[in-house]
């Protein structure tokens, strides 16, 4: 995956978010500059890949508005800045070190070079920004690294994508998002055309 690839995947999701008349389209910030993620990250000690960075470098997340709903790339996915998601990375790395450190039972710790990319449903969407990554999942520190699902960014957007032609996910009138799960499939489908 490149970071070409990743941009691409969120254009194409941002373009259909404009369609379907999404409020979060019109909170996002701009995106950094590579030096400018470089910046941010060394802040943090980190050292993120061209794949990771294109996240922030797309949109440096959505800004907040207060008095008003927050918005969301995706339901429930809360897209911090740069600094706010590496914030929280240490955040995460320091709380499993100290649960290590008591004797806690992880089955999967937190690792230095994981990223959050969004924040939501109380599992991270995480960045895997070792080589030859990266790849997303949901990180649970209980859950068997064998029964997370693992995707590119892209193919995780391609997901959403799907959420949005089953129907599972709408844009409702106000803008925000919609959820009717009973529309929630894992076979393939025929994408919709009557979207609101």
């Amino acid at each position: 995956m490149s970071a070409t690839e990743v941009t691409t995947a969120l254009d194409g999701w941002a373009a259909r978010l404009v369609r379907l008349g999404a409020v979060v389209v019109t909170r996002l910030r701009p995106g950094l500059t590579p030096a400018e993620a470089d910046e941010v990250a060394a802040r943090h000690g980190y050292l993120l890949t061209e794949e990771v960075a294109a996240l922030w470098t797309w949109r440096d997340g959505v800004g907040a508005h207060p008095g008003r709903a927050p918005a969301h790339l995706a339901p429930g996915q809360e897209f911090g800045s740069l600094d706010e998601s590496l914030r929280r990375s240490r955040e995460y790395l320091e709380a499993s070190r100290a649960e290590a450190r008591a004797g806690a039972p992880l089955t999967v710790p937190w690792q230095p070079h994981w990223v959050v990319a969004v924040h939501g449903h109380a599992l991270p969407l995480v960045l895997d920004g070792a080589s030859p990554g990266p790849d997303s999942f949901r990180h649970d520190p209980q859950s068997s690294p064998l029964v997370v699902a693992h995707s590119t960014l892209p193919q995780r957007i391609a997901r959403w994508h799907d959420m949005l032609d089953t129907g599972t996910w709408r844009i409702a009138r106000d803008g925000t998002w919609d959820v009717d799960l009973t529309h929630l499939t894992q076979s393939a489908h025929a994408p919709r055309t009557d979207l609101t």
